[in-house]
């Protein structure tokens, strides 16, 4: 029943193929009412809504980044606005205004004195919050997932061309050097014509799904479902090395989860046998793995693996006719360029002559941020296209693309692995759009 929703609700918006103002919007990449940016000489004037551990990294990014302005930050809680508010006058900027009610972003998207809305709030904001933003005229950029439904990826699709705002993920792992490295070296064609990529979350999260008495956190609320919850860390940088969306699209998918076991072992040796935590049966398995399909014949490998003992592995291997890297072992193999047959060599072989130019520029100065240097790059793309008044890299069809994989997953799980089709937020327009390049 639940695959026949997603087709039925794909099909549904299916007559918007035709409509000439869309076909524009996908098939330039601009949009129809030419967005009104800041010129170099304005700053660039963001509000920051939910100001927590991640907001208020990001806070200081943005912060750090020459001619951006933080008029205004909004938090549920009083103690996380009045900390933002103290950060940006530490910055040398006039004190913001704050905002503390529930439904305070709806104030925060109605001022005039700003031009974008970043969000770190719990999931199930994300999607009200940018919708919010463009109705209000500003871009929006936000943690991931961006959507959790069908209706809500679509309405951020419509909402944005309907206004001509973008509505960006800020997927920063789509920002670390490596990722960013093989791009350009996939792009000048050293990895011949692509295969198969693979791509994982990977890592021992199980600390962040609990709070100090064992209460339950959104990480250990995710157990509710059972599917990939949160793929985009992983999908983003594969998805650009495969111009998704711009030539090619995600076609379908087959998911499966193994048994779970691992947050009730873990809370049961932090907190005892008879916690709740350790006796309530979690949905969500520990391993999930997916296989997607794409239009041009390029499969993917997703993984989700969170709720175990293990060191941390993204994975992220791509694989052609020319050549193989492996994230894993952040080395990489070229047939026509490795000194030696059939033996890994390390990629910073290729750095002087293949570093993205994001990373020549900013990267002295981006390290010294979150993430290896990512948030700072990831913040700074936002911001140069607020000020450029364009697209941002990371546009609404990918925001969208993105975050539905975890539906999509438990709608698969949930039929025994049952092929799952992805909706076309494109319209059919990603056989025209072009790759983004990285000159």
């Amino acid at each position: 029943m639940k695959e026949m929703e997603s087709k039925s609700n794909f099909k549904r918006r299916d007559f918007l193929k035709t409509s000439t103002g869309a076909g524009l919007y996908l098939a330039t990449g601009a949009y129809g009412n030419l967005l009104a940016g800041c010129s170099p000489e304005k700053p660039v004037r963001i509000g920051f809504v939910g100001v927590g551990g991640r907001g208020m990294g990001m806070l200081k990014v943005a912060l750090s980044i020459e001619g951006v302005e933080v008029p205004a930050v909004c938090d549920i809680v009083e103690e996380k606005v009045a900390r933002a508010q103290r950060l940006v006058e530490e910055a040398g900027q006039s004190k913001p205004t704050g905002f503390t009610g529930p439904e305070d972003y709806k104030k925060l998207a109605e001022l005039n004195n700003l031009d974008a809305i970043y969000t770190a709030t719990p999931i199930n904001l994300h999607t009200p919050i940018m919708l919010a933003a463009m109705r209000g005229g500003k871009y929006g950029g936000t943690e991931m997932p961006a959507c959790v439904e069908y209706d809500q990826a679509w309405e951020l699709v419509e909402t944005s061309e309907k206004t001509g705002k973008p509505c960006m993920l800020m997927e920063n792992y789509a920002y670390m050097r490596n990722v960013k490295m093989v791009q350009v070296m996939n792009q000048l064609g050293l990895f011949g014509d692509l295969t198969h990529c693979e791509c994982g979350y990977q890592h021992d999260a199980r600390y962040a799904g609990f709070g100090p008495d064992g209460e339950m956190r959104w990480r250990a609320y995710g157990g509710q479902t059972n599917g990939n919850p949160y793929p985009t860390h992983a999908i983003g940088p594969v998805s650009q090395w495969i111009n998704i969306n711009r030539g090619n699209r995600f076609e379908y998918l087959v998911s499966m989860s193994s048994r779970a076991l691992g947050q009730n072992y873990y809370a049961e040796k932090k907190f005892g046998a008879g916690h709740p935590a350790a006796t309530k049966k979690y949905a969500q398995g520990d391993v999930n793995t997916s296989l997607i399909q794409t239009h041009n014949g390029i499969t993917i490998t997703l993984y989700y693996d969170t709720k175990n003992p293990r060191p941390m592995d993204w994975i992220y291997r791509i694989q052609g006719t020319k050549g193989i890297y492996s994230g894993s072992l952040n080395k990489i193999y070229l047939e026509d360029k490795s000194p030696v047959p059939h033996q890994w060599e390390e990629i910073d072989n290729y750095a002087s002559k293949y570093e993205h130019p994001l990373w020549k520029q900013y990267g002295e100065k981006a390290r010294e941020t979150g993430h290896g240097g990512s948030d700072y790059l990831c913040m700074l793309d936002f911001v140069q296209a607020i000020r450029n008044g364009t697209d941002t890299p990371i546009d609404v069809y990918d925001t969208a693309s993105w975050s539905i994989i975890t539906k999509l997953t438990e709608e698969s799980v949930a039929s025994k692995s049952r092929p799952v089709d992805f909706p076309d937020f494109t319209r059919g327009n990603w056989q025209v759009r072009k790759p983004v390049k990285f000159e």
